[in-house]
């Protein structure tokens, strides 16, 4: 079969598309026919060695996939050839989904939500389980209340806003790119801030009549934790989902104790294979009933995997999808 692998770490250069053997499914596993690959920042971290993992290179990377059932191993149940799955999580201690087939742990597969391509459900993997662990397991978030998405053409922003909306909030985002504006409205955004040509803190504190947010949720944590803080209302919470650009970042102390802030810190893997499943089972429900949707901005073939995550790298508006 074909597969995208790393020999060993650096840029996009490193990702060799070549022939390797087709995996046999384990204890507990079944084989996947991949339909359809995400690509996620997280892949390309893996790829430049900065996220460490278990499975050293040469290794398949890539986390998120959709495809058919094609083989079961011993001791799996209530999931059988020719089902049509989707999932997320391979690419750390097992070979990834950047492949033809991929080899994924039974528990991790999900059945595909109706009405969705393969495309659309690999779009939908780590992006909304992300979005979902950060606003409602960690944030507990709760309808009427007031969101902002710091970050919000990403995969992850698009996730969260879709999200927030349907769980009942009201949902602030900020983009650098005008040209974004109405997909994000699209998407449930009530509002959508320009940080780049804005002052946001004051523009959230106008559109809230100076109360501030309940809730935000942070994918570049080491640039915009002062301002968060500025942000929020009292008893606010920040979710930290994405380091940003440095390691460490400032919080401003007076403010955050004058307002009972709340700063957490999460990493989706933290629910562990099966509450991840779980979370996918719920997120596929809501995908049924046309509450969210996924947002592909494009895809390419497994082939050009290089060139997708030089993409990646760059401006984009939704997820990037291989196909095999």
């Amino acid at each position: 079969m074909k597969a995208v692998r790393i020999h060993g770490n650096g840029g996009p250069e490193v990702l060799v598309y070549e022939d390797v053997p087709r995996p046999v499914p384990g204890e507990g596993q079944v084989l996947v026919r991949v339909e359809a690959a995400g690509v996620n920042p997280i892949d390309a971290s893996v790829r430049e060695g900065a996220f460490p993992t278990p499975k050293r290179p040469p290794k398949i990377i890539g986390s998120d996939g959709a495809g058919v059932v094609e083989e079961t191993g011993p001791g799996v149940s209530g999931i059988g050839v020719g089902d049509e799955v989707f999932f997320t999580g391979l690419g750390i201690g097992m070979e990834g989904s950047y492949a033809d087939y991929a080899v994924v742990n039974a528990v991790q597969a999900v059945a595909k939500p109706k009405g969705l391509s393969f495309a659309e459900a690999a779009a939908m993997g780590l992006v909304f389980a992300t979005a979902h662990y950060a606003l409602v397991r960690r944030g507990g978030l709760r309808a009427g209340e007031t969101v902002l998405v710091q970050g919000g053409s990403g995969g992850v922003g698009t996730a969260s806003i879709q999200l927030a909306r349907a769980l009942g909030a009201r949902v602030l985002a900020t983009t650098g790119r005008d040209e974004v504006t109405q997909t994000l409205k699209d998407l449930g955004a009530d509002e959508v801030i320009n940080y780049r040509t804005s002052d946001v803190p004051a523009e959230v504190r106008r559109l809230t009549d100076g109360e501030g947010v309940a809730l935000v949720h942070e994918l570049v944590t080491s640039e915009n934790l002062t301002a968060d803080v500025a942000m929020i209302a009292k008893s606010g919470r920040i979710v930290c989902t994405g380091q940003g650009p440095r390691p460490d970042a400032v919080v401003p102390i007076g403010a955050a104790l004058s307002l009972d802030a709340t700063i957490l810190f999460m990493s989706t893997s933290n629910a562990g294979r099966a509450g991840v499943a779980q979370i996918m089972a719920e997120v596929a429900t809501l995908a049924e009933q046309g509450k969210i949707r996924a947002v592909v901005g494009k895809t390419m073939p497994l082939s050009q995997a290089r060139q997708a995550h030089e993409a990646l790298a760059g401006p984009h508006v939704g997820k990037i999808v291989l196909v095999p």
